[in-house]
């Protein structure tokens, strides 16, 4: 049985991007509050939720700022971002949801790619949460399950 402890609803953000009618697109993208290995707030940034990525990608450029030492980690190529393979590090990222004080930390693959800022992906996270895409009404919500 889950028992849900939170819901919480919020808008599509709106991008610099039109569709093929000319359309502002717009993308559930979620405010984050980023934190360091000491659990302490370094920077805030938009997360898009990607349900079409099975993991959390992060521009490596975080990596500094939030003390992640990508020397040492596991590479690993992903595919999906760009044309082929690409190179990755994988660490961890450690995170607040902006409007909760739910504190996680996700497996991430860190990225050197102008086409990747935050992506959240299905591991861990979608397995955290109940995400329902309401696109009619520019809208999603999220649900925290305990399982």
């Amino acid at each position: 049985m889950l028992l849900y402890l939170f819901k919480m609803k919020f808008d599509y953000t709106a991008t610099l991007v039109k569709d093929t009618r000319g359309k502002t697109i717009k993308r559930p993208m979620l405010e984050l509050e980023l934190l360091n290995e000491k659990g302490e707030s370094v920077l805030t940034a938009l997360a898009l939720i990607d349900s079409g990525a099975d993991t959390t990608m992060v521009n490596k450029q975080y990596a500094i700022p939030l003390g992640v030492d990508l020397t040492n980690a596991t590479e690993v190529d992903v595919i999906g971002i760009a044309n082929g393979k690409v190179s990755t590090r994988t660490a961890t990222l450690r995170f607040k949801i902006k409007q909760t004080e739910d504190e996680l930390v996700i497996p991430a693959n860190y990225v050197d790619s102008n086409n990747v800022d935050i992506l959240l992906g299905e591991e861990i996270f979608f397995d955290k949460y109940k995400i329902k895409f309401e696109k009619d009404h520019e809208t999603f919500e999220i649900t925290k399950a305990k399982k």
